[in-house]
């Protein structure tokens, strides 16, 4: 690998964060959160100057494939390791802030535990009061505060909506890709921007929409921008305070499924808000290429792909197994509702939640378990193995069965009237195998560095390694929807640190850092 030509497109990658992080910043001024302004410009100052710095090193050739590895993969933990500054400044501990902010990025798995009087999350009282923040404010004001009196329970002052801001705001950038946006703006990639879009987006098939790749990233990005606005303004419609519809819609439109709210969606006790989420969660674990093609090209795109309809098929019959099998309690329609929207949430990989599921009935759990695994559509903002992964793995199964009856027949494995190459098909059935290896390997992993943890059992590491690996959110048990991942010792926290990265970068971008040749020129 070229190591001067990544570092000059990690350092336009540091310059661009720096740029966006002003705006959780310019949130927090709007709430008069003094610290919140000084924990964000901090970090877009360090960032900025560490992205001046690094350029100095760099090279102007041409990057290739390796680099562009490179960049999202080292790109996607880089910028977790900035976006936990401000949640350490403002007083949370440096693993909980890595594992927060990566799964801002990612996941939608937390490790706040408190909230106010009005719902939202807060930071601890004693953290908060012994920030770094806090004491540059101290000394910047020229005051010295006494300290308060520690009181049971958070209290409003421990409010950091600019904060809350950016971890919605940071599932945003990550849903669709920080990368994505970086070969929408940055000029002059050429063949690199292909290479990086290639790495960047999830899934098997990686069709470019335009001849020109900046134009398919703009694309794409035109089609997310305009969905997310109009999930706002319809959640605002429906009642919701527009600082919420906002930062519900970026985690929503993201599949990330962090909500300012400590209930999530349950806070809002609305029929019409959870339908209205549940659409938009649909449609963002849909290809978002196809929605492109559906409004430019075919209309009727939707209902012509197959792994569309598998995706509806699969929502549809698993809300009916809920509805049927998992304990609910309630009028037919309120069932239905409750159960399409957590189905809804956990196979897109959001996490949003308007029930406990992690009370209903096994069958429910498992098959929510499931779905964790699955995930949603290939070329969608959620995470899994993709639906269109599991088609071909059962039309390979298919396939190999037919052949044991017909040794000698020829039968091609199709999407639609396309027939799948094997130049797709192999990747994929690869792709497949490794993820549940790392899934095994994890949960071992994660079993020994929880033992003789008393609330650390099957369930709860099992699920832990499932929700964060396909970037889901809340699991069951210790790590259910109504907890979080606090209690999780901070070697687990780690270890799910580098689930939540891996499962994003879909394996590959992330394992083949570990090839001795990647590392060569």
């Amino acid at each position: 690998m070229k190591i001067k030509v990544f570092l000059r497109l990690f350092a336009s990658l540091l310059k661009l964060l720096a740029i966006l992080l002003l705006l959780p910043g310019a949130v927090a001024a709007y709430y008069g959160e003094t610290e919140g302004v000084l924990a964000f410009a901090l970090t877009s100052i360090l960032t900025l100057t560490s992205g001046i710095i690094i350029k100095r090193f760099s090279s102007d050739e041409d990057p290739g494939r390796k680099e562009a590895f490179a960049l999202v993969s080292l790109g996607l933990l880089g910028g977790a390791i900035i976006g936990s500054m401000p949640y350490i400044l403002l007083g949370i501990g440096v693993v909980d802030g890595l594992f927060e902010s990566m799964s801002g990025f990612t996941t939608g798995s937390t490790i706040l535990t408190e909230s106010n009087a009005e719902g939202y999350w807060v930071i601890n009282s004693t953290l908060a009061q012994n920030s770094l923040a806090h004491n540059l404010e101290s000394s910047l004001m020229g005051l010295q505060r006494a300290p308060k009196p520690i009181e049971p329970g958070p209290s409003a002052e421990d409010t950091y909506m600019g904060l809350l801001f950016w971890r919605s705001f940071a599932q945003w950038l990550g849903g669709m890709g920080i990368i994505i946006l970086f070969v929408a703006i940055l000029p002059r990639l050429g063949v690199a921007g292909r290479q990086l879009y290639r790495a960047e987006m999830p899934g098997p098939e990686k069709d470019a929409l335009t001849p020109r790749i900046k134009d398919t990233a703009r694309a794409l990005w035109f089609i997310y921008i305009a969905m997310t606005v109009a999930e706002i303004g319809l959640l605002r419609l429906a009642g919701m305070p527009l600082y919420d519809s906002i930062c519900n819609s970026f985690s929503c439109m993201a599949t990330g499924g962090f909500s300012p709210q400590s209930s999530s969606i349950m806070a809002y006790k609305s029929g019409i808000i959870d339908s209205i989420i549940t659409l938009f969660m649909f449609l963002a674990g849909a290809n978002f290429a196809l929605h492109y093609k559906m409004l430019f090209v075919d209309k009727k795109r939707h209902f012509r792909d197959s792994e569309f309809r598998f995706y509806t098929f699969i929502i549809l019959a698993s809300t009916a197994i809920i509805v049927l099998w998992g304990g609910l309690e309630g009028d037919l329609l309120g069932r239905i509702q409750l159960a399409a929207f957590q189905v809804v949430s956990v196979m897109t990989t959001t996490g949003f939640a308007t029930a406990d599921f992690d009370q209903w009935t096994v069958a429910a759990k498992f098959n929510l378990f499931l779905l964790m695994i699955i995930g949603a559509c290939a070329g969608s903002t959620g995470g899994g193995i993709k639906v269109v992964r599991l088609l071909l793995v059962l039309k390979s199964v298919y396939r190999e069965l037919f052949h044991v009856l017909h040794p000698r027949a020829v039968i091609p494995i199709k999407l639609g009237d396309i027939s799948v190459k094997d130049e797709i098909l192999r990747p994929s059935n690869i792709f497949v195998a490794t993820y549940v290896s790392v899934f095994a390997i994890a949960t071992l992993l994660l079993a020994l560095i929880c033992f003789g943890h008393p609330q650390m059992d099957l369930e709860t590491i099992i699920s832990a390694v499932a929700t964060t690996l396909g970037n889901t959110g809340p699991g069951f048990g210790a790590v259910g929807p109504s907890l979080s991942f606090v209690d999780l010792p901070e070697g687990g926290k780690m270890l799910l640190f580098f689930c939540m990265w891996i499962g994003r970068l879909e394996m590959v971008a992330a394992l083949v850092l570990l090839i001795p040749g990647f590392w060569k020129r």
